[in-house]
């Protein structure tokens, strides 16, 4: 089995309950500032269904938590480029700064409301203890919360801590029974139990409300991975980037299948797109790296840009990441430098969880022998 580091790659989806600003709006005069110093930015979605916009369509309904980067302004609104459509200034905050904005709404005014919005806040910044209790006490003042009994649920999951996502999870949906989100999310915490009965029940519930939910198709094709039906999983990712072309995830997950099936061209156009849509992540191309350093077609390998792409995703993350390192030795051993792809190996095995220790030792064994890496 080849060892990619987006195998699995489900999307949770956060969201607020309370009333949501309506855009009735649209910039209708093109301004475009380039010095504007939200330019590069990255913003906190803050009202659920916050319409990104053309001037002639809605092109994405966001869920609270969402974080985007601005790449350019026009007044009140921030284009978003990985969206390619308009956001509402109000629709957002600052993330660098969305905690403390929360935090003095809260000291102005303790509501439910506040205490939901912060602890999204901490959601997105990794602060899960915090954000558990501003849910509670959010929870305290206003009990029927579905939207922050769903936030709980996601952080309880972020824990793995299954069972009790899915206590949260199960109290959302007897309130608000057909909640496409909420189901999105108890799938996950099923998936994360490996109840993939329960989980596709779920998805087709909310794929039910709403046939054109990305993240429900690209998590249902997740589970039919997990169960081997790869003609399904493909199915279902190609439905979702359909949806939408840019969803980095889907196009990883679908190069995963194509690698199961031996498609290995396919898998290739797939990684290179989601380059392409995520430049700044380091996943996309240590996985292509791995692909053309080990791929047992050797029509597919291509040594030279592999160590030149895993060498990038080492740097991308800061030579911290063991899947990185391990792509970097599987790369420097097809061009074999066997010295220098045990050194990176070794690295690997002092940084990797236990439940990969054991490949990670049987890619040493085969560099130990001068052999190139072969799963």
């Amino acid at each position: 089995m080849s060892r990619f580091s987006f195998f699995a790659a489900v999307v949770l989806c956060s969201y607020f309950s309370g009333n949501s600003a309506e855009v009735c709006g649209q910039p209708a005069e093109i301004n475009l500032n380039r010095q504007d110093p939200r330019i590069g930015r990255q913003v906190i979605i803050t009202h659920e269904k916050a319409k990104l916009r053309t001037p002639v369509a809605t092109v994405w309904e966001s869920y609270v938590g969402e974080v985007f980067t601005v790449s350019l302004t026009n007044g009140e609104w921030m284009w978003i480029a990985e969206k390619g459509g308009w956001l509402w200034e109000r629709d957002a905050v600052p993330f660098d700064t969305a905690i403390e904005t929360f935090s003095q709404r809260i000291a102005q005014q303790k509501t439910a409301q506040n205490y939901h919005l912060r602890g999204v806040a901490y959601i997105v910044h990794k602060k899960y203890e915090q954000a558990v209790a501003d849910f509670a006490e959010s929870l305290r003042l206003e009990p029927r919360n579905a939207g922050a009994l769903n936030n709980r649920g996601q952080v309880r999951y972020l824990q793995s801590d299954y069972k009790a996502a899915i206590k949260d999870f199960t109290e959302a949906i007897t309130i608000e029974a057909n909640n496409p989100v909420v189901l999105n999310n108890r799938a996950l915490a099923y998936i994360g139990l490996d109840e993939q009965d329960n989980a596709l029940a779920d998805l087709q519930a909310a794929l039910d409300l709403v046939p054109q939910y990305p993240e429900a198709l690209n998590n249902r094709g997740v589970v039919h991975q997990k169960l081997d039906q790869l003609d399904k999983a493909v199915g279902d990712f190609t439905e979702a980037l359909k949806i939408y072309p840019q969803y980095v995830n889907a196009l990883e997950n679908r190069s995963f299948a194509y690698v199961e099936m031996n498609q290995y061209a396919k898998a290739i156009v797939d990684l290179e797109s989601a380059i392409k849509f995520s430049p700044k992540s380091y996943q996309a191309v240590n996985d292509l790296a791995w692909l053309l350093a080990t791929a047992p077609e050797e029509s597919i390998r291509n040594k030279n840009r592999a160590l030149t792409l895993a060498k990038q995703a080492c740097v991308m993350s800061a030579y911290k990441q063991w899947n990185t390192l391990d792509t970097l030795a599987a790369a420097l051993a097809e061009n074999g430098q066997f010295a220098e792809a045990e050194k990176w190996l070794e690295t690997a095995l002092t940084l990797a969880p236990e439940d990969v220790k054991q490949s990670l030792q049987a890619h040493l064994d085969q560099v130990l022998a001068q052999k190139p890496i072969r799963d």
